[in-house]
Formats: structure tokens, C-alpha cells, sequence
């Protein structure tokens, strides 16, 4: 029997045990071994998302309750198993914001723009950290990202804008 993919060391013809033919066995199996292994990483890799979808949500609900404690502690567990998640970091970020925890708000923030940095939201939320701390040159490059990525903001921030220019 010929084979495209036959090498000399290989057992060729039907096996002593099965009569079936042992390249075609060993083909079969190796594809459905590789099969399961593929089909065991997108499980896990499902389940990890999901996980962290559980945790924001559970934040979400932690933050609604006025559980805020609680749900920094989730937040930032959801940032831990998922250091890339944007959402993550914008949750955490506008906690501390809420909070008035300006000061940790703004490394968070620092991180989800590194990680998008056309997110008008998290250059607005550092912005605003930024003016909480009295750190004014920082605030208005920030607010200026902001409109640059969305113009719309522009007409919104108005006022603030106006107050910073004037101090």
C-alpha cells in the first residue's frame, strides 16, 4: 500500500490484532488526540472568560449595593486573572473615581489607555483624577485626548474646561 505521507520506520499494513490497516489507525488516532487537546484549550480558555464576565458582573452588583469595599476586592481580582482586560481596568478605575480615591484611579487609568488608547472614557476618567489632584497641565492634555478621540465631548466639557483655563 502507498501512502503520501509513508516513512520507512513507520509500520505499514494490517495489524496482527485488528487486520486493520496500522497507518490509518495511527492517523485516526493522533487526529482525534489533537482534536481533543484543541477542543480541551478552547474549553478552558471559554471558561477562564467566562469567569471573569462572572466576576465584573458580580462587581457590577457589589457596586450597586453599595458593597464598594467588596467590589474593589472583585474588580481587582478580575484585573489579576486578566491583566489585559480593558473592562477590567475601567471598572476598577471608576470605582476608585466614584470613591474620590483619585490618587489610585489613575495608574488604573494610566493602564487601560495603554491598553486602548482611543478610549475617550479613560482619558475623561484620568482627566478628571488628574484635576482632583490638583494636577492641571496633566488635566488638560487629558481633556484634550478626550475631545481629539471624540469631539462630542467637547460641547460637554465646556464648563470644566472654562474653570481650568481660569485657574
Amino acid at each position: 500500500m502507498t501512502t503520501l505521507f509513508h516513512h520507512p520506520g513507520w509500520p505499514s499494513g494490517p495489524c496482527q490484532l485488528t487486520g486493520k490497516n496500522t497507518m490509518s489507525s495511527t492517523l485516526q488516532r493522533n487526529l482525534l488526540l489533537a482534536s481533543a487537546a484543541v477542543l480541551s484549550a478552547f474549553a478552558l480558555w471559554s471558561a477562564q472568560a467566562a469567569m471573569r464576565v462572572d466576576m465584573l458582573a458580580q462587581g457590577d452588583q457589589q457596586w450597586a449595593a453599595g458593597q464598594l469595599e467588596q467590589a474593589q476586592v472583585t474588580f481587582e481580582r478580575a484585573v489579576r486573572s486578566e491583566p489585559n482586560s480593558l473592562k477590567a481596568h475601567m471598572k476598577l478605575a471608576g470605582l476608585h473615581l466614584s470613591r474620590q480615591d483619585f490618587k489610585a484611579s489613575i495608574p488604573v487609568y494610566q493602564k487601560a489607555i495603554g491598553l486602548d488608547a482611543n478610549n475617550d472614557k479613560a482619558w475623561l476618567g484620568i482627566a478628571f483624577a488628574y484635576l482632583h489632584t490638583g494636577q492641571d497641565a496633566l488635566a488638560g492634555a487629558a481633556f484634550d485626548s478626550a475631545i481629539r478621540i471624540n469631539p462630542a465631548n467637547r460641547d460637554k466639557l465646556a464648563p470644566v474646561l472654562e474653570k481650568l483655563q481660569a485657574r
